[in-house]
């Protein structure tokens, strides 16, 4: 047996189910370099250059996690509304494959035109990215609904495990290929924008090109009672009557609805802080964007092996249980991951915003920032939230200063000061910190001199858990010297422990209650519930982060994956198995 083949299948039907997982192999260049990486980071980013640091809307602080967030909740709507009748639709003409076809061009076409972001404005940028966003995700998502439902039609029930990790497997190996590829690309790309062009567009290509197996070679699965729909219209009406008409039976499937009520929770906690990861990155811990790549990189590498190990583990103890445990591991990693922190600057130079250093032959102080951002790429033009910022330094840090506009796109950003202006600069530091940025001089007489303004991110106080956060600096990640390079690092290792067998026995577990007549439209509820969790989650965390912080907006999340967790036990896998069985058979009513 190898690279997921059945030893009992025939040749076709291995090459078959290969062309299956393939699938999960293309789309995942956009799962983990876009949706996961790209997206949330650069969308938050944008978002604060453009409003400094956020916007007051009504006394609620929108911040570019909270904004990302929104836009996520968007991008779900559509998908979760359509799936369930899209799916009953599906379950009596043979259009699957036409359906994935059309959310994949979707997707593909979308996420291409996102690599022109980068070349907007500031005031233009983060709007284009969230629409195309959007588009993508649509695409990427309404895709995958239906793509899950060919599983039952590729194995019986007792390989159901081995098939979906198998696919699992394939989307991490072939997802962090490309992230190899795009982390080299941005690590040494001499212009980050064209860089990102490329990401975006390659992304595109990879989905495109290792797709086509799955279209080749998989069938089109059979349906028993094919239906000849007279019309769009009336193929609608159709699958949304199949639609009400299981909801009024849900009761024949009482152990798929109590999973489908704890996926809907779990998947929630999941989705939503897998999907906000690189966000909060940004916004929260001031990472950089390699270190996201990094994060996901490290999540595939151990995920790959782990889906499998993840599957041979259900086999032996059974699927419910394992996905139990996994879940158990990913609520501690999350956990800890609100206690995430920045050690303090102190005298670590390299870590502040604006970083001068003497140059004694000239006698002047020289401007470097961090992650080479420059001066424009980390303050906002005209946002409000850099106001007063902008009024208290500028005069240092931009050249062409016009009264009304803070500055134009063509003016030039001081990358040298003299040594009087430096002392002036000092000054000013020490009289207004009402900003989220930092300062330091490095040699000459202005040498440790430095500054942490009052909303920067090592400054954490005031929010109601401030506690834990403070409590794992001072006592685990400064006497370990755990910068946030390494408590990512950390994370990292943890969620790819469980996140293949998470997702994996998650799809397991659903295809065995299922009905293989209504695979589809069970297949659309099982994306609407994961699209449900996707629409509702990061607007839970956008309302809790927004009024109250992003460590609150976690720990929202992360009740309701206990939640979900909560329900497992009152799951009994062989009596939903039995019902789907007599279903199938045509057996009538079914009785629990």
């Amino acid at each position: 047996m190898s690279f997921g083949t059945l030893e009992n299948f025939s040749y076709q039907q291995n090459k078959e189910l290969r062309s299956w997982y393939w699938y999960d192999w293309a789309n995942q260049s956009f799962a983990l370099t876009v949706s996961t990486i790209l997206a949330p980071a650069l969308i938050s980013r944008y978002y604060d250059l453009a409003t400094g640091g956020g916007s007051n809307l009504g006394g609620v602080v929108i911040t570019g996690d909270s904004f990302y967030a929104i836009v996520l909740g968007f991008s779900m709507m559509f998908v979760a509304i359509t799936s369930p009748v899209l799916g009953a639709i599906a379950d009596r003409v043979p259009i699957k494959k036409k359906i994935i076809w059309v959310y994949t061009i979707i997707g593909i076409i979308f996420t291409a035109l996102m690599g022109l972001t980068p070349h907007l404005g500031e005031d233009s940028n983060f709007k284009y990215l969230a629409l195309f966003f959007i588009m993508g995700q649509i695409g990427f998502s309404g895709a995958n609904t239906i793509y899950y439902a060919f599983m039952p039609y590729l194995s019986d029930k007792e390989n159901m495990d081995h098939v979906s990790s198998w696919g699992y497997a394939y989307g991490f190996i072939g997802g962090s290929l490309i992230l190899i590829l795009h982390l080299i690309v941005l690590e040494f790309a001499e212009n980050n924008n064209w860089a990102l062009s490329f990401v975006f567009v390659s992304t595109s290509l990879w989905w495109l090109i290792f797709g086509l197996p799955f279209f080749k070679n998989t069938p089109e699965p059979k349906i028993q009672n094919e239906v000849a729909y007279e019309s769009i219209a009336d193929a609608v009406k159709n699958g949304f009557l199949e639609v009400v008409n299981s909801f009024k039976e849900i009761k024949k499937y009482k152990q798929l609805a109590i999973f489908l009520l704890a996926y809907l929770l779990f998947y929630d906690g999941i989705n939503t802080i897998g999907g906000l990861a690189a966000a909060f990155a940004e916004s929260v811990l001031r990472l950089s964007q390699q270190m996201n790549f990094v994060l996901i990189l490290l999540v595939n590498i151990i995920a790959i092996p782990m889906s499998i190990v993840g599957g041979k583990l259900a086999m032996k103890f059974g699927t419910k249980r394992v996905l139990g445990w996994a879940l158990g591991v990913y609520l501690f990693a999350a956990t800890v991951a609100i206690g995430f922190a920045p050690l303090e600057l102190n005298d670590d130079y390299e870590r502040y915003d604006f970083q001068y250093q003497y140059n004694e032959q000239e006698n002047q102080y020289e401007l470097d920032t961090l992650y080479d951002r420059g001066v424009k790429g980390w303050v906002s033009k005209s946002g409000e939230g850099d106001e007063k910022f902008r009024d208290a330094f500028m005069i240092y840090l931009i050249d062409g200063q016009i009264e009304g506009i803070r500055w134009q796109n063509s003016d030039i950003e001081r990358n040298i000061i003299s040594v009087d202006e430096g002392m002036r600069l000092v000054t000013a530091m020490e009289n207004m910190t009402d900003h989220r940025f930092s300062f330091y001089f490095m040699g000459g007489i202005l040498n440790s001199q430095k500054s942490v303004g009052d909303k920067h991110p090592t400054i954490i106080e005031g929010g109601m858990l401030d506690f834990w956060p403070n409590f794992l600096r001072d006592n685990v990640w400064k006497p370990l010297n755990f910068g946030v390079n390494l408590q990512w690092v950390l994370l990292g290792t943890m969620v790819g422990m469980v996140m293949g067998t998470a997702g994996a026995q998650a799809r397991s577990l659903f295809s065995m209650l299922v009905p293989k007549t209504k695979t589809a439209e069970f297949f659309g509820f099982f994306g609407f519930m994961g699209k449900a969790a996707a629409v509702f989650g990061p607007f839970i965390y956008a309302l809790t982060a927004s009024s109250l912080d992003s460590r609150v907006g976690l720990m929202s999340i992360l009740l309701v994956i206990v939640l979900g967790w909560i329900l497992f036990p009152f799951i009994n896998i062989e009596e939903g198995i039995r019902v789907a069985k007599q279903v199938d058979e045509g057996t009538g009513t079914v009785e629990e």
